[in-house]
């Protein structure tokens, strides 16, 4: 695992044959395509009754994609198109805007739950997704029938806030045609684990921020086409590459602490007793001591363990070709 990744070159001489003539952008399609609005919830065993909670409006993300150059934009809160329903609503049909959703999907053997972004899907198909959503293999199935791109996001982490085995990402890589291979919020080890599995097993590779703050459109996917329909099938075929910021451990305690401490200036709002907002400043403080070190601590058992899977798929390759 100590290639580097290497995303495409996103600027080209003006003239090939002079190069001092400058650079002009790579003519393509760009598109965030993970990224978290106000709409988007997810809810922790700890701190107790702490949410998740992204901090930035639909339309805000929007705009905020499009003055990043983003050709087109999407949302994909988790297992919900509100936020994508409520930009709709607002703005009137917007031919660059693509509804997209991040739908927790289990595997039926132990329950075990990974993330999967869906896009341009309507309100009955969500309902059938969320239905089907208890077994990844239905899940599945039913998105190559009705036709939508589907996408496994950062494929080394799951619900549970641990590594996948190597029979589940097995099967994964047996469903899934299409991997996130940039999140810009996981580190390295997270990324270049998928982008190298994907490479062996021939996958698309995709970018996304997973922006729950403001960090939409720092991480994106490059493809072409002109109109939604374009650009979706350009992805599936394989015509798409990841590109933007490489995710940090920094950034990740940043956003945590971010999150955190809107979810407590709101409680603080709402409080109105002494002792809750007396306890809603201990939080702050006590928050911005630990946050640092939790997340540090995460970060360096997550690193550890997608190494050691890395290992353990190094060493079944080198069986699979010794045994044929």
């Amino acid at each position: 695992m100590s290639e580097l990744l290497v995303p495409p070159l996103e600027y080209l001489p003006r003239d090939a044959e002079h190069p001092e003539s400058g650079w002009q952008p790579l003519p393509a399609s760009r598109i965030d395509l993970h990224c978290h609005s106000t709409f988007s919830n997810e809810h922790s065993r700890w701190p107790p009754g702490f949410v998740y909670h992204p901090l930035i409006e639909p339309q805000e993300l929007y705009y905020l994609a499009k003055a990043r150059g983003m050709t087109f934009v999407t949302i994909t809160d988790h297992d919900t198109i509100d936020g994508c329903l409520a930009l709709l609503d607002r703005r009137g049909d917007l031919p660059d805007f693509i509804v997209g959703e991040e739908v927790s999907a289990a595997f039926p053997q132990d329950g075990t739950a990974v993330h999967v972004n869906v896009y341009d899907h309507n309100e009955v198909q969500h309902r059938e997704i969320q239905r089907l959503r208890g077994n990844i293999y239905e899940l599945v199935d039913y998105l190559r029938r009705v036709d939508k791109l589907f996408v496994l996001n950062h494929m080394t982490w799951t619900a549970r806030h641990r590594v996948l085995s190597a029979w589940q990402i097995e099967a994964l890589l047996d469903l899934f045609d299409v991997l996130e291979g940039l999140n810009g919020t996981r580190s390295y080890s997270h990324n270049v684990f998928a982008w190298q599995v994907a490479r062996e097993r021939n996958k698309v590779l995709v970018g996304g921020s997973d922006s729950h703050t403001r960090r939409v459109g720092t991480t994106y996917t490059i493809t072409s086409g002109s109109t939604r329909a374009e650009v979706l099938a350009n992805i599936r075929a394989g015509r798409a590459a990841p590109a933007g910021a490489f995710g940090t451990a920094e950034q990740m305690r940043e956003d945590v602490w971010l999150v955190l401490q809107k979810d407590i200036e709101r409680r603080l709002a709402e409080a109105t007793r002494c002792w809750e907002r007396w306890a809603c400043h201990v939080a702050r403080r006590l928050g911005k001591l630990v946050c640092p070190a939790v997340c540090f601590a995460y970060e360096l058992r997550q690193t550890t363990l997608v190494r050691d899977l890395g290992r353990t798929f190094a060493a079944l390759g080198a069986s699979a070709g010794a045994a044929g």
